[in-house]
Order: structure tokens, then C-alpha cells, then sequence
């Protein structure tokens, strides 16, 4: 009898885990990062020129923000500055940076169906971090970004109720003339939000 007892006790608890289990699973997020490439050369006569000494810096301050992040894919275009962009973080996480060629709408639908639950970082340029976030299903926070838009990061979650949240934070060097939505600046952490002289 005692031993039937400690046999429907395992099994019970055998099975809580299991619920327990599933239920984590199911109630996973999809975390997208998304990122304008670092500070280019200034090279008229190339359309592929490659990172500025301070773009290779920036490329080195995003490996240290998303360190711990978790990334487990990171998609870059085929233009070098996307990929020097993603070269620290990617050597330090040993993943390899896929080439993204599709469509901006087909290549996010991939990305949210072959990674739900995960995270993942996608570099892209000035005039497409805006139409990706809207095929991401999150808003347009701005029209698109200026020339000189370097230093944003913009944070796209994906519950699994299909509810999906963007966030902007700045990160490394002060470098961008387009202010951030007011909506988003309390999620900008006091000393990232100091704006450079130039822009008063």
C-alpha cells in the first residue's frame, strides 16, 4: 500500500512537470533586434564601402549590449557594412551571420516562423529598419531613418498570443539627429538620453 502511495506521489509530480513544462514552452517570446549597420567610410565612389574607425567601434558596442541577450541567429544583407556591423557579437557567440535576399515581408515571416522563441538580431540600412519593423507586425516609429541615425536599437517582442511590442534604446556613442518618439523615451535610461550638444 505505502508503495502504491510513493508510486501515484511520483507519477503526480511526474506529470506537473510535464504541464509545467508545455506551458513555459507555449508561453515563450520572440525577440527581435533590429539595427541600422555601423558608421560607414566616406567613399562616393563605392556602393559598398566598408565601416569608419567609428563604426567599428559601434560594431564592438552592440556585441557588448546584446552579449547576454541570448541571440541565436543573426541576419545580415550582402553589403560588407552589415556584416562588419555583426562580426564581434557574431565571433563571440560562434554564429554564423545568414544572408537575407528574400523580400523584407517573406524573409520576416522566416525569421518569426523558424525562430519563435528566440532571439535574434537582423542589421539592416537607413531605408529599411522602418518597412522591417512593419513586417514584424510592430509600429513605425518614424518615417525612416536619417543619414546620420546610428545609434538606435530597436527591440521588436512577439507574445504568443500574436501581441507584438516595440521598444528604441540608444546604445553606444551619441550619434543621430532623429529625436525619439516621446512614447518611447521613459523605456531610454536616463544617461543613454542625454541629447548631444548640437542637437539643442
Amino acid at each position: 500500500m505505502k508503495n502504491a502511495f510513493c508510486f501515484i506521489r511520483f507519477f503526480t509530480f511526474f506529470i506537473a512537470v510535464l504541464l509545467l513544462g508545455n506551458l513555459s514552452a507555449s508561453a515563450q517570446k520572440t525577440t527581435i533586434w533590429v539595427v541600422r549597420h555601423a558608421e560607414k567610410l566616406n567613399a562616393p565612389q563605392s556602393d559598398d564601402p566598408a565601416l569608419s574607425a567609428e563604426g567599428l567601434q559601434r560594431a564592438k558596442d552592440l556585441a557588448k549590449t546584446l552579449k547576454h541577450k541570448k541571440i541565436k541567429a543573426i541576419y545580415v544583407t550582402r553589403y560588407k557594412r552589415t556584416g562588419q556591423t555583426a562580426k564581434p557579437l557574431a565571433d563571440e557567440q560562434r554564429i554564423l551571420p545568414r544572408v537575407y535576399t528574400d523580400s523584407i515581408k517573406q524573409y520576416a515571416n522566416t525569421i518569426v516562423k523558424n525562430f519563435k522563441g528566440n532571439n535574434v538580431l537582423i542589421i539592416g540600412h537607413s531605408n529599411t529598419i522602418m518597412p522591417l519593423l512593419t513586417a514584424l507586425g510592430a509600429e513605425q516609429p518614424f518615417e525612416t531613418l536619417a543619414d546620420d541615425d546610428y545609434d538606435m536599437l530597436f527591440k521588436v517582442t512577439i507574445n504568443d498570443s500574436g501581441r507584438v511590442d516595440l521598444d528604441i534604446t540608444y546604445y553606444g556613442k551619441t550619434h543621430h539627429s532623429t529625436e525619439m518618439p516621446v512614447k518611447y523615451q521613459l523605456n531610454v535610461d536616463a544617461q543613454q538620453f542625454t541629447r548631444p550638444i548640437n542637437s539643442y
